[in-house]
Formats: structure tokens, C-alpha cells, sequence
């Protein structure tokens, strides 16, 4: 027998550091300088975190960037992921994927509407009080304790493995120059919305073709070089990809890090997570925070079921 229909969507606890105001010298608290972003619907008449359901093809991670922006006017990035929510709905159930989010750039004037009529920036405390729902409240708990713990900011990198290739048998030329096949270059296309939904800038690739073309066309939309190091070749040895690793995790600014299936298990051993097998085109998002890795996510395009 058939359990309930899941309904799934995806959105964000979107947060920005709170500076007290001018008039009157109000002092703020440790755990008041941050606010959170919240959303009035009337036809509910709630508040609660921006969020919605994905277009068709829609990978959860961009949905949750679309919905944010759609219903706020804010463009963010998302970091560290939150728990799910669960919660009966008319319908079936609902699912909802939740990260936490930055806004980047200056937002668009915000416009009420009939799905949503205001929008406001509230301390933790207020927020607590505002929220309509339990399952709200509990994701601002798990937000608070990240707060509390300083993991809600936090770097992050995506290791990614490149998109399919033509096989060695099958290709006749220097292995460097191996193309993408027609399914890889398809599989490249679908990286694009998902990288910038992490808001990446920095583009790091073995010197491979395939890699390189990987992230190329990602790397165009943002009028970004793409950085070539040696050390992540597929004839690479531990010690090299170590210090590319940490030379990596050093900087600041999202960043993605496309290498082969061989190269991989370095990759994680410097970065102390256990080896994983990652398809063609996929890969992890590590949130780490001064080099100490906090939350790991699976990375590549996944059509959300409907």
C-alpha cells in the first residue's frame, strides 16, 4: 500500500550580521548581532522562511535560491545545510530542504504581492516569537546552534569529479586532450545554476581537457579565469595534492575543484573525510571553517521528485 504523496521543496534561514542602531547607544548582545529574514503570507496570514517548490528539473539547492529571491528580492548563497522539515500538508506531506543562506549584491526593491505581503529582518529572540509553526521554530533552534557554535559562516569548496568522458579506448590522442562526451557537455550544462547557488568564484582544475571543460562553461557566466594546477592531474602524487588542498581551504570566497576519479581519495585524505565514490559529474560541498570541516553535502544536478 501507498504511503502519503510528498510534496518537496527547498528554501533557506536567510541571516546577515545585526549593528546597533545610532540613536541611543544600544549595546548588542553575543547572540543578537545576527537577524534572520522572514516572510508574511497573507492568504495564511503566517510567518515563516522563505521557501517553495522546484520548477520541473529543478535541483533543490537552486529551488531554494530561486524562492529566496522570488518572494524576498534577495540574492544569497547558500553554506552550511539544515535539517529537513516534515510536516502534513492538504495534500500529503511536505518536505522541505533548508540551508543556511547569505544574501550577495545589493537586493531588489521589494514589491508585496498576494503570496507575500511583507518581509522583515528580526532578531533570533523576535523570531522565535513571530514564527507561526513548531517545525519553524525547531529549524531556528538548529540555526541558533550553529549561531552559537559560529558554523553558520563558514567556506566553502566543492570537490567535483569531471563529467563523462570519451573512453581511453576509444580516443586516439594525448590523454590531456580527452573531450566530453555529448552526455558529459549535458551534465557540465546542468553544473551551471548549481554552482551558483553556492555562490562560487573560484575555479580550480586539474589540466586536463575534460576537466577543464567541466567548468568552463560555468566559469564564462561569471566572466571568471579558470585556474589550472598541475597537482590535481591524474598523475599527481599524495604530497602535491596535500599542499594544493591547503593552499585551497586557505582562501576566501567560495570555491569548486574539479579532478579525476584516481586523484579523489587524496582529495579526501587531505581534507581527513572518508573516501567516497563519486559519479562523473558529481561531487561533495565541504562547509568548513577555519580548516576544520563541518557539514559535507552531496553536489550535482538532481531533479527534485514531484
Amino acid at each position: 500500500m501507498a504511503g502519503p504523496r510528498v510534496i518537496h521543496a527547498a528554501g533557506g534561514v536567510v541571516w546577515r550580521p545585526r549593528l546597533p542602531r545610532k540613536s541611543g547607544g544600544e549595546k548588542v548582545s553575543t547572540k543578537d548581532r545576527v537577524e534572520v529574514l522572514l516572510v508574511h503570507r497573507p492568504s495564511y496570514d503566517d510567518w515563516s522562511f522563505p521557501k517553495g517548490k522546484p520548477d520541473r528539473g529543478e535541483s533543490l539547492p537552486v529551488t531554494a535560491v530561486r524562492e529566496i529571491a522570488e518572494e524576498t528580492g534577495y540574492t544569497v548563497r547558500l553554506g552550511h545545510p539544515l535539517p529537513e522539515t516534515l510536516y502534513r500538508v492538504r495534500g500529503g506531506m511536505k518536505r522541505v530542504s533548508y540551508w543556511v543562506a547569505r544574501p550577495v549584491g545589493k537586493p531588489k526593491q521589494f514589491k508585496p504581492n498576494a503570496e507575500i505581503d511583507e518581509v522583515r529582518w528580526v532578531k533570533v529572540s523576535e523570531a522565535r516569537k513571530l514564527l507561526t509553526y513548531d517545525h519553524d521554530r525547531i529549524l531556528l533552534k538548529a540555526f541558533t546552534a550553529l549561531r552559537d557554535a559560529k558554523a553558520h559562516r563558514t567556506r566553502t569548496l566543492i570537490i567535483l569529479r569531471h563529467a563523462q568522458a570519451r573512453t581511453r579506448t576509444g580516443w586516439k590522442g594525448d590523454d590531456l586532450d580527452r573531450p566530453l562526451t555529448k552526455p558529459g557537455e549535458l551534465q557540465a550544462r546542468k553544473l551551471e545554476p548549481l554552482l551558483r547557488a553556492y555562490g562560487v568564484r573560484n575555479i580550480l582544475t586539474s589540466p586536463a581537457l575534460r576537466c577543464a571543460h567541466t567548468v568552463e562553461t560555468y566559469a564564462r557566466s561569471i566572466k571568471a579565469f579558470l585556474e589550472v594546477d598541475d597537482r590535481l592531474s591524474e598523475e599527481t602524487r599524495p604530497k602535491r595534492v596535500d599542499r594544493s588542498i591547503i593552499t585551497a581551504v586557505e582562501r576566501k570566497g567560495p570555491l569548486v575543484i574539479c579532478t579525476h576519479r584516481p586523484t579523489l581519495p587524496w582529495v579526501f585524505e587531505s581534507l581527513r573525510l572518508e573516501p567516497r565514490e563519486l559519479p562523473p559529474g558529481e561531487g561533495v560541498v565541504v562547509h568548513h571553517r577555519r580548516g576544520r570541516v563541518v557539514a559535507v553535502e552531496h553536489f550535482g544536478h538532481r531533479a527534485a521528485r514531484r
